[in-house]
């Protein structure tokens, strides 16, 4: 009688810790194991990944759509080496992190992603990315048809007209109004601003609102060029 008792309760202790050890694994963070567990996250009517593209030379420039395989990511500048390895240890898409390169204004991290994840798929995970307090930009990448990679730097470039309003008026309204920031004047009516995850979009979408605005002459992203990871 004692054995079948102890037996039952080594096959309880077996059915209790079965069942408890996937409770802090969401299905994103599963990507690493079976990519297809994200296939739920895209759109459910099927529509394509949205082509991208920004102004340079007063013409419009194709990116294509969203690259599947890397992400550019800024932490909280107070934050050490090893703190932003912890941070990104969280996220099972991401695999490792590559060397930080310097804007004006922060340090960016290229991360590589998971393989097999899609462009609507990557789209998701940086919405879900910044919301950890400790990250501060998250963008992704494009493929140029070249093979270069061109991450969305978190600045982009302004060139104001210069007519009645005063340049730095135009562009703080502008700034105000799409919680995005002056970093610093290249001259008189040019300007670098920079985007953070609180703004209205990234580099490259703020660029090209930017671009669309009265009293705007010219506005376009700053890439961070990488090779694959």
């Amino acid at each position: 009688m004692k054995i079948n008792i102890l037996w039952i309760n080594a096959l309880l202790l077996i059915i209790i810790f079965s069942s408890c050890r996937n409770d802090n694994v969401s299905p994103i963070r599963n990507v690493r194991f079976d990519p297809g567990l994200l296939n739920p996250l895209q759109a459910a009517d099927g529509a394509p990944c949205i082509s991208h593209s920004y102004y340079y030379n007063d013409a419009e420039k194709s990116l294509g759509t969203v690259y599947g395989g890397m992400v550019l990511l800024s932490f909280s500048q107070e934050l050490t080496y090893e703190e932003v390895t912890a941070a990104v240890g969280r996220y099972g898409y991401i695999e490792a992190l590559g060397q930080p390169v310097q804007s004006n204004s922060a340090r960016l991290y290229p991360a590589r992603l998971a393989a097999g994840l899609s462009c609507r798929q990557v789209q998701t995970l940086l919405a879900d990315i910044a919301k950890d307090p400790a990250v501060r930009y998250a963008a992704p990448y494009f493929e140029s048809a070249g093979g270069e990679l061109l991450g969305i730097s978190n600045e982009f470039i302004v060139r104001v007209e210069t007519g009645r309003m005063p340049a730095a008026q135009v562009l703080q309204r502008l700034a105000n109004a799409t919680r995005t920031e002056v970093v610093s004047s290249l001259s008189e009516d040019t300007f670098v601003l920079r985007a953070d995850k609180n703004s209205r979009g990234n580099a490259l979408e703020m660029a090209n609102f930017f671009q669309k605005q009265p009293h705007i002459k010219h506005a376009e992203p700053d890439f961070v060029v990488s090779l694959a990871m």
